[in-house]
């Protein structure tokens, strides 16, 4: 894989954009993987994902933070925020739901799935982003609640030319977070969320959006007070 002047790794096809970003932590002149098409790109929990060629972006940033493994649960967030803003300065503004989901619409626009691999003195993380740019021929499968940045923007550009305006945003927010922490990354993490007061479900957990904790966390009023979610999904139970 040769990356071009801006660190970018551009393919046509390949199985998995995140396997080959895992694979070039150790390349510095990497610093992004990018395909018009995988055939066995995932999502969270080993899901796969919907990657049919010309309809999305499919691209995999290696963030090399100079802040410790401690503080890596600010790394989805940071990535969730940098892709949001992307999409809204496109016309089209997501909501956010924890830790790292666009909707659209009350459907799904993008999906990340963060990877970290952590060595002696050093560690990495792979941040995988699926972003569906247009609405696919046949659809999205009946499994697939997605939905397209052209159900609202008129003019989409490349997959390849939003890639590099997502890769942009990412290593502003990651060096903002380096030299801030996380609390700008958790307010403009919030701006994209939604309303508190909002319910939602993490498994048996049912509670009202409360914000995020310090590290992050998800806040969730419930009947028993309040609870800190640090890991796993959760869904909207209503919309505000």
């Amino acid at each position: 894989m040769t990356p071009d002047a801006n660190g970018l790794v551009w393919l046509e096809t390949c199985v998995s954009t995140n396997d080959l970003a895992l694979a070039a932590i150790d390349r510095p002149e990497v610093r992004a993987v990018g395909a018009d098409r995988q055939t066995g790109g995932r999502g969270r929990r080993g899901r796969a994902w919907f990657s049919p060629p010309g309809a999305g972006l499919y691209l995999s940033w290696i963030a090399r933070p100079a802040f410790g493994p401690e503080r890596g649960t600010i790394v989805p967030l940071l990535a969730a925020v940098a892709l949001a803003e992307v999409c809204d300065r496109l016309g089209a503004r997501p909501m956010l739901l924890w830790p790292n989901d666009l909707l659209l619409r009350g459907r799904k626009l993008a999906g990340i799935l963060c990877e970290a691999r952590i060595g002696p003195g050093a560690w990495a993380a792979v941040v995988g982003v699926g972003l569906d740019l247009r609405t696919p021929p046949e659809g999205f499968p009946p499994d697939v609640p997605g939905i397209a940045l052209d159900a609202q923007v008129a003019d989409v550009p490349p997959a390849r030319d939003v890639a590099l305006r997502v890769i942009e945003a990412l290593d502003a927010w990651l060096a903002r977070a380096t030299d801030e922490g996380a609390a700008p990354v958790i307010r403009a993490w919030l701006e994209y969320g939604p309303a508190p007061g909002t319910r939602m479900r993490r498994g048996a957990l049912e509670g009202t959006f409360a914000g995020l904790g310090p590290d992050g966390a998800l806040r969730l009023l419930t009947e028993g007070g309040e609870v800190q979610v640090h890991t796993g999904e959760v869904q909207m139970v209503d919309w505000r």
